[in-house]
């Protein structure tokens, strides 16, 4: 077995025999105690604030157990609509970004995560608390990463060329990225992170990536 490091995160990933790549390797999280720390389970299934290495345990992994996809087409007269979807199940991702906002040393955090200060307690420590082991590498940051996203909706409708005198005319209305129903918190639950220098065994660690913008377009198309 190789334990593996990445962006912000030390000892995340692992590669050993029987486990897909980019499958995520840390400790399970416990919760916030009375005092404020972050907990974790221990291999006995103990709670502490500090746990050892041999505590860790596979948390999941980058690729999903299965995809769909599914195209209709939907036509009356001389309108047309057009749709696709698609969807993942079964992947995680690691937040890293989200794990940097909330656990950067200083005040600077709650700055940069809006939930911050009415997480504290909750999911979040106390900033009060001195020696709180902020672990990257727990499921307190590894997240369900499916979806269900619609990627298409195409709107149309045809004139024909008896109908224009001039030639077939088709109108069209189209959206992109119409919307995607999912738990993960950071921006794209499929999107490839900024750092690409990691390979395939980071694919599922979220450092940053760009959104996916919704656009909407219109169509013009003649056939003289």
């Amino acid at each position: 077995m190789v334990v593996l490091s990445s962006p912000f995160i030390t000892d995340c990933t692992i590669i050993k025999e029987g486990e897909a790549i980019g499958t995520f390797f840390g400790y399970r999280w416990a919760g916030i105690d009375n005092e404020g720390y972050d907990t974790f389970y221990t291999a006995n299934d103990e709670i502490t604030r500090n746990p050892s290495t041999d505590d860790r345990v596979v948390l999941g992994k980058a690729s999903p157990d299965f995809t769909l996809g599914w195209n209709n087409s939907l036509r009356y007269k001389n309108w047309s609509l057009n749709a696709f979807f698609n969807s993942s199940f079964g992947a995680k991702r690691l937040n890293a970004l989200r794990f940097a906002m909330n656990s950067m040393i200083g005040n600077s955090r709650m700055f940069t995560d809006a939930d911050f200060l009415k997480e504290i307690g909750k999911t979040m420590p106390d900033p009060r608390v001195e020696n709180n082991q902020y672990l990257g590498n727990s499921t307190k940051w590894v997240e369900n990463a499916d979806y269900f996203r619609c990627e298409n909706v195409t709107l149309a409708y045809d004139f024909p060329k008896s109908m224009t005198k001039i030639a077939d005319l088709r109108l069209s209305f189209s959206i992109q990225n119409l919307f995607t129903i999912s738990s993960y918190k950071g921006s794209n639950p499929a999107g490839y992170s900024f750092s690409s220098d990691y390979g395939d065994r980071a694919n599922g660690i979220d450092t940053g990536t760009y959104p996916t913008p919704r656009t909407f377009t219109f169509g013009v198309r003649m056939n003289f």
